[in-house]
């Protein structure tokens, strides 16, 4: 004898499945709309310990851009910034054992218009997000610190893995200057970076927090660089680099949509069988 079907089991049944479809579709929305923001890019120098140098006199330092082979969490460039007074970008970049200060840590350190570089990928990402640490140190009224990013690719730099080859460096003076014209005291950019900081003295250490423009979202490069503006011989710290950013609300909609799909689908086809 044939089964008797419950009608009305398997009428619930049927509406079921596209009412889990369309749950797990909204659950995949209200996902998306409290997604959590996921770190880019994190350094503190902590992995550092060795400082062979000493500059300026009785400060430990390790000299040169930072390095992945010698402590670093991520990959740095060094790039010059404008004209120096002396010197090359390696020599006015270095790491530092103590900060100085309120904080006794390892920082990177910038003078005489040379700075650190990092690149970051945004894509499928936005609300962008960069926050660290800085101070100054024996600067004079004319030394600015200088925080900021460049969208786009950096022709000057070649291949770099972090560990300070030729590839890291770039001298980017005159092919993607930062100022129109680089002796004033208070420049207009070029638009070739977005300022977030321009500083002038400050030896306490002061935490900056920073969402960058929607120009910066989903972007396959984007360049963040610290550099000290002037000084030769005057500082620019900076310390707890850290860039967070939330995934689109269209990838995480996506994703639970189809998951919602293949579920419908299967469940459907289990019923035919």
């Amino acid at each position: 004898m044939a089964p008797v079907l419950n009608h009305t089991v398997l009428n619930y049944k049927r509406s079921a499945v596209p009412k889990l479809a369309a749950l797990t579709l909204l659950l995949g929305l209200s996902a998306a709309n409290s997604a959590q923001a996921v770190t880019l890019f994190s350094e503190n120098f902590e992995g550092y310990s060795s400082f062979p140098n000493y500059d300026p006199f009785l400060d430990p330092v390790n000299s040169g851009i930072a390095k992945t082979s010698e402590g670093a969490n991520e990959a740095w460039y060094g790039a010059r910034f404008e004209t120096p007074d002396n010197g090359s970008i390696n020599e006015d970049l270095a790491i530092q054992k103590f900060g100085g200060g309120s904080n006794m840590t390892h920082t990177g350190r910038a003078e005489d218009d040379a700075g650190m570089l990092f690149k970051i990928d945004t894509t499928g990402l936005n609300n962008v997000n960069l926050s660290f640490d800085w101070r100054t140190f024996l600067t004079t009224t004319s030394d600015r610190f200088v925080v900021g990013y460049h969208v786009g690719s950096i022709a000057g730099f070649g291949t770099c893995t972090g560990n300070g080859e030729a590839g890291c460096f770039a001298d980017l003076k005159t092919s993607l200057p930062w100022y129109t014209n680089q002796n004033d005291l208070n420049p207009t950019t070029t638009g070739n970076w977005t300022q977030l900081l321009r500083a002038s003295q400050n030896n306490s250490w002061t935490n900056q927090s920073y969402t960058l423009g929607n120009d910066a979202n989903n972007q396959s490069e984007v360049w963040i660089a610290f550099w000290m503006d002037n000084g030769e011989g005057d500082y620019a710290k900076f310390d707890n680099v850290s860039v967070s950013a939330v995934p689109e609300a269209d990838s995480y909609a996506m994703l639970l949509a189809g998951l919602g799909l293949v579920g419908y689908t299967v469940s459907r086809r289990k019923r035919t069988l």
